[in-house]
């Protein structure tokens, strides 16, 4: 298996392209599409996996899934939200931008090209993560980030006492390395990361 970043600028996330039993990207970024287009060259993307609603994360998901002709995907609430084009939630009026409806498929399977699919509500409401046993490797959205952070829950259909249970959910895996929506990739030990995470929580 094979990840690469492609680091976010500004307020975009960071995508990933990870060659596995499927090529395919981890979120689509926003305004980043020609870098996330430039990085891939002549690898064939079978789809896209948004791990949540937010603008951030799919304001470049259209462009992509045209020119790459890859599927997207998303948890059922959040591609709900992203099919009704649900602006308050998805944030985009936050950032000055309309959002139009996309074309998705509901990600509904407990595994996706040799990852575990895992419900990790508490930012959104049906955020997701993407766990690989043997590589030990965590894609974890916007839910936990490097050095014990953790994502906001006072945006719309988020939930601090469900994020608590997520990230305590993922403090029980075995993560080596932790590919975050955003800021710095974790390489080692990421499982403590996740840990101070969920002790920074409990604490307040």
């Amino acid at each position: 298996m094979k990840v690469e970043t492609i680091l976010g600028r500004g307020h975009s996330c960071n995508v990933f392209l990870v060659e596995s039993e499927k090529n395919f990207l981890v979120d689509a970024g926003m305004g980043i599409a020609d870098r996330v287009k430039k990085r891939i060259n002549d690898v064939n993307i079978d789809s896209i996996v948004l791990t949540h609603r937010h603008i951030d994360h799919v304001a470049d998901a259209k462009e992509l899934s045209d020119e790459l002709d890859a599927t997207l995907y998303a948890a059922p609430k959040e591609a709900r939200a992203l099919r009704e084009g649900d602006d308050m939630s998805i944030l985009s009026s936050s950032f000055g931008m309309s959002f139009s409806p996309l074309e998705i498929e509901t990600l509904e399977t407990d595994t996706f090209s040799g990852f575990e699919v895992l419900l990790t509500p508490g930012h959104t409401e049906e955020s997701i993560c993407l766990y690989h046993e043997d590589e030990k490797i965590l894609f974890s959205g916007d839910t936990v980030f490097a050095n014990g952070g953790a994502g906001r829950t006072d945006l719309p259909t988020g939930d601090r006492k469900k994020l608590v249970e997520s990230i305590g959910k993922l403090n029980k895996l075995q993560v080596n390395t932790m590919y975050p929506g955003h800021m710095s990739t974790v390489r080692e030990n990421a499982g403590t990361h996740i840990e101070q995470s969920l002790k920074n929580l409990k604490m307040f």
